[in-house]
This record gives C-alpha cells, sequence and structure tokens, in this order.
C-alpha cells in the first residue's frame, strides 16, 4: 500500500478523469445553451454538471480509498467537536474576508459574475442554507479521514480565536483565498461572456470554414476551457484529494501570473506591447483560400491542444498551487503544452499581419509578441521551480527530458544520414 506522501500525488485513472471532464463540461454547455439559460445561471448550471461528473469518476472513488488506507486514530468526541467547531469559525472568517474584498475592490465589485452572485442571494436563500449545511458535513467528513486533521483551517480558526497558532498554515490560507477569489470570479465573468456569445454567434450559424466558422469554434473551445478552469477553483476537496498541497510565495512566481491576466495585461498590452495594433493576417490570406484554410486549422488545432492540457488537469487545475503531479494528456510529451500552443496559436494569427506592416513595424510588432512570449517562458519557469520541491515532479521531468518529443526529435536528427 503506498504511504500517505505517495498517495498525496496519485490520482484515479487519467482516461477516466479526463472522459469525465470533457463529458461534464461539454454536457453542461450544450445544456445551458439548449435551456437558454441567462449567462449567470447557464455558468452555474455547466460547472455543476462538470462537479458531479468528476466526483462520480474519481470523489467517491477516491474518498473511499482514503477511508479504507487512512490511520486510525482513538481519541475523546469532545475534541472532535472542539476541532469541528474551530475550523467552522476559521471558515466563516475566510470567507468573511472574502466577501469585504468582493464588496471593496473595483475588480470584484465591477464583474459580472460578483454581480449576478448577489442578485441571485435574493432569491436562493434555500440554497444557501443547504450550502451551509453540506458545508459542516463536509468539514466533518474531512476531519474523519484526514490523516492529519490539524491542518490549515483549524491553525485560522485558533488565530482568530487567539489561540496560538502556525504562521506559516495561516499564511498558506492567505495566499489560497487570494487565488480562489481572483481566478475564481475572472474565470466565472469570463464564462458569462462566452456563453452569451455561444447562444448569440454560435460557429453552426456561419458558413464552414469562413473566417467567422472558425472564429466562433475558438470561442467554443475558449468557453469550455473557461469552464474547466473555474471548476479547478471550486474543486479543491481534500475530501476528494483535490486540495491544494502548496501555493507560490514568490514574488516573481506571481508577477508573471498575474500580468497575463485581466485587469493587468490590458494596461500593459496597450502601454508597452500592443502588437495587435496594425494589418490583420486577412490582409495577407485571402479568406476561403487554401492558405486560409490551412493556417486556421493549424491555429484552431494549437488550440484544442491549450484545451487538452486543462482536461488533463481535471479537478485538479488552478494557477500559483501545487495539487499533484499531472503526468497524462500532452504533459507526457511535453512539460508546459498548454504554454507552448497557446503561444503557437498567437504566433500563427499575428505573423501575416506583421509580414503586410512591413519590415520596421512588422519587426516591432514581432518583438512586441516576442516579449510576451518570453513572460509565459519566465511562468514556465517559475512553475517549475515549486514543483521541483516535489520529488515526484523531478521524476516526472527527468521522464519528459529523457522521452518527451524534443527528446524524440533529437534522437530521429541524430540517426539521420550525413549528407
Amino acid at each position: 500500500m503506498p504511504s500517505p506522501k505517495d498517495r498525496d500525488t496519485l490520482m484515479g485513472s487519467p482516461l477516466v478523469i479526463q472522459a469525465a471532464t470533457i463529458v461534464g463540461g461539454i454536457v453542461g454547455i450544450a445544456l445551458s445553451a439548449y435551456l437558454r439559460l441567462e449567462p449567470g445561471k447557464a455558468m452555474a448550471f455547466a460547472l455543476l454538471c462538470l462537479l458531479l461528473a468528476w466526483i462520480a469518476a474519481d470523489g467517491i472513488p477516491a474518498a473511499r480509498r482514503a477511508y479504507a488506507s487512512r490511520t486510525k486514530r482513538e481519541e475523546a468526541g469532545t475534541a472532535f467537536w472542539r476541532r469541528i467547531g474551530t475550523k467552522l469559525v476559521g471558515l466563516a472568517a475566510l470567507f468573511g474576508m472574502a466577501v469585504i474584498a468582493c464588496s471593496v475592490f473595483p475588480f470584484f465589485t465591477q464583474s459580472s459574475a460578483v454581480q449576478w452572485v448577489i442578485e441571485a442571494s435574493h432569491t436562493t436563500i434555500p440554497i444557501s442554507i443547504a450550502l451551509a449545511i453540506a458545508t459542516i458535513l463536509y468539514v466533518m467528513a474531512t476531519d474523519l479521514i484526514a490523516e492529519e486533521p490539524d491542518d490549515y483551517l483549524n491553525q485560522v480558526g485558533r488565530a482568530v480565536l487567539m489561540q496560538d497558532f502556525r504562521e506559516e498554515d495561516v499564511l498558506f490560507a492567505l495566499r489560497l483565498l487570494a487565488i480562489k477569489c481572483f481566478f475564481l470570479v475572472l474565470m466565472f465573468s469570463g464564462g458569462m461572456k462566452g456563453v452569451a456569445d455561444l447562444v448569440d454567434k454560435p460557429a453552426w450559424a456561419f458558413p464552414p470554414l469562413s473566417a467567422a466558422w472558425f472564429e466562433g469554434l475558438m470561442r467554443l473551445a475558449f468557453l469550455v476551457d473557461i469552464v474547466l478552469a473555474a471548476g479547478g477553483y471550486i474543486a479543491t476537496f481534500k475530501l476528494f484529494g483535490w486540495h491544494v498541497r502548496a501555493t507560490e510565495t514568490t514574488v516573481l512566481g506571481w508577477l508573471v501570473c498575474l500580468i497575463c491576466y485581466e485587469p493587468f495585461f490590458p494596461v500593459i498590452s496597450q502601454a508597452f506591447v500592443p502588437y495587435g495594433e496594425g494589418p490583420g493576417w486577412e490582409s495577407v490570406i485571402p479568406e476561403g483560400s487554401a492558405a486560409f484554410i490551412l493556417w486556421s486549422s493549424a491555429t484552431l488545432l494549437c488550440t484544442l491542444v491549450y484545451v487538452w492540457a486543462t482536461i488533463a488537469f481535471g479537478p485538479r487545475f488552478s494557477n500559483l498551487t501545487h495539487r499533484g503531479i499531472i503526468t497524462s494528456g500532452p504533459y507526457r510529451f511535453i512539460k508546459h503544452p498548454a504554454y507552448v500552443s497557446k503561444n503557437i496559436a498567437w504566433w500563427l494569427f499575428a505573423l501575416p499581419g506583421f509580414i503586410a506592416s512591413g519590415l520596421t513595424e512588422g519587426l516591432a510588432r514581432a518583438g512586441m509578441l516576442a516579449i510576451v512570449s518570453l513572460i509565459y517562458l519566465l511562468r514556465a519557469r517559475a512553475e517549475e521551480r515549486m514543483l521541483s520541491k516535489d520529488p515526484a515532479y523531478r521524476d516526472y521531468a527527468a521522464r519528459v527530458a529523457a522521452h518527451g518529443l524534443l527528446a524524440m526529435a533529437k534522437r530521429r536528427l541524430a540517426s539521420r544520414p550525413a549528407a
């Protein structure tokens, strides 16, 4: 039987989890579009379908494995209830900080996600009560199954109650809260916009192989990705082994990650790297031509690889965190398939426009996009530094270096006979 440390990075069958991710996400999006739910309800419904698929495929089996293999603890009942009470105090404190942040900072108050939650909260009191009860039961179940029940939630509660606490656990909780609040609001808001676009401008409403058709498929792919990412920020359930093991602690790691998202990237893009300003690719490649279809298909393929990378995470997707080492899907071949495929897609999309801009302006625009790609390179390096603290990641990185795409390409080139 694997040790607790080994079990911390184990998952169920990758194929089963990926299949559940695809089915849950697509079914949720398709049903919400078919029912023509308004964007907030559509996004919530899609996430519910996704979470149910994950729980059925990996959550329930994982909870059973954890219960069967946990170390038996004999303790007084009063100690259990005291700890549960402390954890609920800690959870209430973290929830209160999230509410305050969403009520004060314009990034949150102006987001469509927070505005929808505020509007929906007035009509969903029974659901809120049910969620509160489910949360209490979840905290109790997790405490019973956990190998070490004295977790960061307990330490936050002890800090609030002015008892002795571990500072590193409280700081971890605050970093985790910031990550979940920022990215969940960002993804939920983006998903609401994506659902609205899906209803108003579906790909199938345009002629096949046209520019609008390809753009519609791209929007659909990004919507699937956003739904899966938002689900990952919700599904940090320790009961199922989906919890966060560690978070990024360096300023550089946070900087190169956050700079890639709103509200930071639009400001930086307009001021320093407006590589998209100028002639577009339609000025070089005529719509409907063979070159147009080939170029569009290549861009769409890169986007699908990007989505595939998110699918491989299943319920463990999250920025700035370590939630287990993912070695399936495109991660079998390369360490950062999402970043590589996304940047290739950007270059494919932008390169014809660079050519149409002329030598001087084209090189300037290409240099701007190169800066964006450099940011993603720094982001990949920061993630590797964080994850390399885990021996499982070091083993994975060594396997990719020996058997990944680059290693295969080097061996193939080395085996070619000299001219």
